[in-house]
């Protein structure tokens, strides 16, 4: 009884010593399992939009802190090759599980980050989504 009690509190202080670190990563990080999934999701979506896979520079996922309702917070930054100094972020609804692209985006003219459609930025979609926390 004594050896099952003393194995049971090791298993106990092993868990806390090394779910606590992963609790904190993945509170101000996110998961890196949603973070591979995000961005194998959204390079799927930009594909069955037309794109391939030359026409990318980079798919990175991050994690949004703040919440937007319905968004899950793993979302995307997409860098196209032919506009490598802008930035496209791609959420996900926690519904559907549907990639969109949000409006989000820093605006050198003003300054400041804007949520609008803009014809300047070529990649950009009509039906952008406007969010409050996408950057």
């Amino acid at each position: 009884m004594k050896k099952t009690k003393r194995l049971f509190l090791l298993f106990f202080i092993v868990g806390i010593i090394i779910g606590i670190p992963f609790f904190v990563y993945d509170a101000f990080y996110g998961n890196p399992i949603s973070s591979s999934l995000m961005e194998r999701a959204t390079k799927k979506h930009l594909i069955k939009l037309g794109y391939n896979s030359d026409d990318l520079l980079e798919v990175k996922a991050f994690y949004s802190m703040k919440k937007d309702a319905g968004i899950k917070r793993t979302r995307a930054h997409v860098i196209f090759k032919d506009e490598p100094e802008e930035k496209y972020v791609y959420i996900q609804n926690e519904k559907n599980r549907e990639i969109q692209q949000g409006c989000s985006y820093f605006n050198t003219d003003t300054e400041a980050y804007e949520s609008e459609y803009t014809h300047k930025r070529k990649h950009m979609v009509k039906d952008c989504i406007k969010t409050l926390f996408s950057i």
